[in-house]
């Protein structure tokens, strides 16, 4: 099973098309961001900064996936979505309004996916958690840590953990998630605070995939696709039904 997660930066290109940061995609910008991701292959795709429902069904009918989106929580804006290969039986629950122990939602979304394979489940989360844009004293590590302990409140171990974390390696988030069980894949590769965390104890086998060099929109020279670059892996699940 093929896995992508990625944030789109609402799909307007990074220095943006618009000539200033807005959250509402470019019409090159989306199309060739679609482009990418049909040239991905993926069995699920995990986005962030998707501004609207609308924004993710054109993705999805577009790439012929099965999509959900939600709305960020306490900043709408900052939507996201899963989208999944037709075919698979899989059900999304959102948890962006759920509030953490701080007494607020979580500023951007988390998803969870339950994809059902034979007579067992598979959980992939999509999340992205607060940075330290909106974050008091410009420190949202805490915020972040906050919005893991309710995701993990809802679902103890969930296999698959994929999003933009607004966390190095060298923070506690980061810690908080290898004590938890979880390896990344892609240690030592250069993906700053993207990943697609994978739980020990699952018995997924999970092999990181390397993105196409170039990563710039057509026709606009130095004018990157995203101010992110996707992160995947393919993972091996018993029974999952391959392609």
């Amino acid at each position: 099973m093929v896995i992508w997660t990625h944030n789109a930066y609402w799909f307007q290109g990074a220095p943006s098309l618009w000539r200033e940061e807005r959250q509402e995609p470019h019409p090159e910008a989306l199309k060739a961001l679609i482009d990418l991701y049909r040239s991905l292959d993926a069995d699920v795709l995990c986005l962030q900064e998707v501004p609207t429902e609308q924004v993710a069904q054109q993705v999805g009918d577009d790439l012929g996936m099965s999509v959900t989106f939600a709305a960020g929580g306490e900043r709408t804006m900052y939507g996201g979505a899963i989208l999944w290969r037709e075919g698979l039986a899989a059900q999304v629950q959102d948890l962006s309004q759920m509030p953490t122990s701080l007494g607020c939602r979580f500023e951007r979304i988390c998803m969870v996916m339950t994809l059902n394979v034979d007579d067992s489940s598979v959980d992939i989360c999509n999340v992205h958690l607060s940075s330290n844009r909106f974050a008091p004293q410009s420190n949202g590590e805490p915020v972040r840590l906050a919005e893991l302990e309710t995701l993990f409140a809802q679902i103890e171990a969930p296999s698959i953990i994929a999003g933009d974390f607004n966390a190095r390696p060298d923070s506690t988030v980061y810690e908080m998630m290898r004590s938890r069980g979880y390896e990344d894949p892609h240690t030592g590769m250069v993906q700053e605070i993207d990943y697609l965390w994978q739980h020990g104890d699952t018995g997924i086998h999970a092999e990181p995939l390397l993105l196409p060099a170039d990563f710039e929109i057509p026709g606009h020279a130095g004018v990157a696709l995203s101010d992110h670059r996707p992160v995947g892996t393919r993972v091996t699940v018993p029974s999952f039904p391959g392609k």
